[in-house]
């Protein structure tokens, strides 16, 4: 029994490190953050991002608002939807309203944690004030998962077919910050992410659960960001029980 125990723990390590190494690969960056014209290389230290970047000549202690716009599903590479097919994502026209569906759900997410205990700043509809940020968010790639139980395979357009278990739920995002009077970029984001690791992941009962997972925690990220006194060192949960 042991030894059982020992098997299907290292095939399951063996898995998720499979998982993992497809996830931490870095997106391809896209128009909207290459058009800033900023490292898209460069990462800070204290942040979880695989990018980021802050412009060293603006001083952030003066900006006391902020301005969510909606995010953008424009620079979304969509002829990866197949990556998503199943009963939910049956053709790429689903796949965009399920991706549209989850920019706004993402943005729902950053409002809620700018409005929480911690945040620095304070969310305002208004760009004429002083002291203001304007933060533009786009969802580039997203893979929904599938149900457990769903198994088999299925043919998709042009005749091949996708194994209904293989797709593992990820989502890569790119931010730009800027400041809301003048236009002068602050600061740029990107990342591309997989969900944490769980024991017990009641998620994949369903196909959409874990991406707005990633996008909680993208927000909650972002809003310590913002407010180094607080968040000195802004951390990733890889492994949680449920």
């Amino acid at each position: 029994m042991t030894c059982l125990r020992l098997l299907i723990a290292a095939l399951s390590l063996g898995l998720a490190s499979c998982s993992f190494q497809k996830v931490v690969t870095s997106a391809q960056p896209t128009a909207f953050l290459t058009s800033s014209g900023t490292d898209t290389s460069s990462k800070i230290g204290r942040l979880p991002f695989q990018h980021s970047w802050r412009n060293p000549s603006v001083d952030l202690r003066q900006y006391r608002y902020v301005v969510l716009r909606p995010v953008t599903t424009a620079h979304l590479r969509k002829e990866q939807w197949w990556d998503s097919y199943s009963l939910y994502v049956p053709d790429a026209a689903a796949y965009v309203k399920n991706c549209n569906g989850l920019a706004r759900y993402f943005s729902s997410s950053m409002k809620r944690s700018f409005s929480a205990r911690g945040s620095r700043l304070a969310l305002t509809d208004s760009t004429t004030g002083a002291g203001t940020l304007v933060i533009e968010a786009a969802l580039t790639e997203v893979t929904f998962g599938r149900p457990a139980g769903y198994v088999g395979s299925m043919a998709v357009p042009g005749g091949s077919l996708v194994n209904s278990a293989a797709a593992s739920p990820v989502n890569a995002f790119e931010l730009k910050v800027r400041d809301a009077a003048t236009g002068k970029l602050v600061a740029t984001v990107a990342d591309r992410r997989g969900t944490k690791l769980k024991i017990v992941d009641f998620n994949k009962l369903t196909y959409d659960k874990p991406n707005r997972e990633i996008c909680d925690e993208w927000s909650q990220q972002l809003m310590q960001a913002t407010n180094k006194d607080l968040f000195p060192q802004v951390k990733r949960s890889w492994f949680s029980v449920f």
